[in-house]
Parts: structure tokens; sequence; C-alpha cells
């Protein structure tokens, strides 16, 4: 068993992802941003780094789920899916002209090859929030090199929302502060695994 935590960037993920861990005895597995040798330079150019940034994160997210995700003898739960790394990320930046289409189509076909390899999450939990708690967010962890703009957040969430509308498998979605309302979080997810309790 695996569930997936998706939500734009500063969501909270990794944080709920910790509280899933430490509430249910999941092993937790973490976007490992600091893997990915060309993130510095893709905020500072992104035409020019984006089909690298983005086949470095799908190698890293495949990587994690095959050598750890299935062998581990837990539930695991990861703070990002390699699904959204498509369906948000690469699509925006093709979309949007940062990714040619002889990129695109390398970058699909090897996503297709990788995730037929893969089972489907038992869950997706989407975190939804507004682009300004998304910014405070971002700005209270203090990453150097996430100079985001706000028009960049504002096309992820427009995405985002869309991803969760067509996820055609068990999800649900969290609005509320995953602080505040932890436990209230927890039986959600927990009735959603073992109840069939789906949104």
């Amino acid at each position: 068993m695996y569930v997936v935590v998706s939500g734009n960037i500063g969501a909270g993920k990794t944080s709920l992802s910790q509280i899933i861990s430490k509430e249910m005895g999941f092993s937790v597995y973490f976007e490992d941003f600091h893997s990915n040798l060309f993130l510095k330079e893709y905020y500072k150019d992104m035409k020019r780094w984006a089909f690298a940034t983005q086949i470095n994160f799908l190698a890293l997210r495949y990587e994690q789920i095959l050598h750890h995700v299935l062998l581990s003898e837990v539930p695991s739960v990861l703070d990002r899916s390699i699904y959204e790394d498509r369906e948000v990320f690469a699509k925006a930046l093709h979309e949007d002209g940062l990714m040619t289409d002889a990129e695109w189509s390398v970058y699909d076909k090897l996503y297709n090859l990788m995730v037929s390899h893969l089972p489907t999450p038992n869950l997706m939990i989407y975190l939804e929030k507004t682009v300004d708690e998304l910014l405070r967010n971002i700005a209270k962890r203090g990453r150097d090199f996430e100079k985001i703009p706000r028009e960049y957040l504002e096309s992820l969430d427009l995405r985002y929302k869309k991803f969760y509308a067509d996820w055609h498998f068990p999800k649900i979605k969290i609005t509320t502060d995953i602080y505040e309302n932890k436990d209230a979080i927890i039986r959600k997810i927990k009735d959603a695994l073992y109840n069939s309790r789906y949104e």
C-alpha cells in the first residue's frame, strides 16, 4: 500500500506526509529536490533548463518508487506523485512554450514507459491552498532558489484543480489547516483507505 500527497508548491505536502507517517506508522519518502542537478538554474532561466529539470525529477521519482516504496514492508507515503510531474509541471512547460515539441515527445515517452511498470497509488490526497497561502509558506521556508512569480503559482493552481478533477482513482481533498484539524484529517484518510469513502 502507498499513498501520495499532491499539491502546489508550498501547499504543505511534506508536513502532511510527516503527520501521516507519525500517526499511521507509514514509511515516508520526500521529494529530493536537493538531488535535482538543474533546479537552481531552472528558476533563473526556465526555458533553458525546463526539459533537463523535468527529466531529472522524473528519474528521481521513478527510482524512489521502484527502489524504496515498492520494496517497503510497511505502507508508504510520498510527498509528491510522478503523475503530477507530467500532468501539472511538464505539461505546463510544454503548453507555455518552455519545453519544445521534441522535448515533450521524449519526456512523454519516458513517462509512459515508467508508469506502465508502476501500480496506481491506493489513495491520492490533494492539498488545496490559496495562492496567498502558498506565497506565505514559500517565504517562510526561505529557500534561496525559490523566487517564484505569483503568476506561475496561479497557473499551476488551475492545472492542479484539473489534475484532481481528472484523477479517476481513489482520492480525497484537504482544504483545512493540517495542524488545527490533524485528527479529522487522519480520520478522513483512514476512511478513504480502509472504508472506501472517497471524494
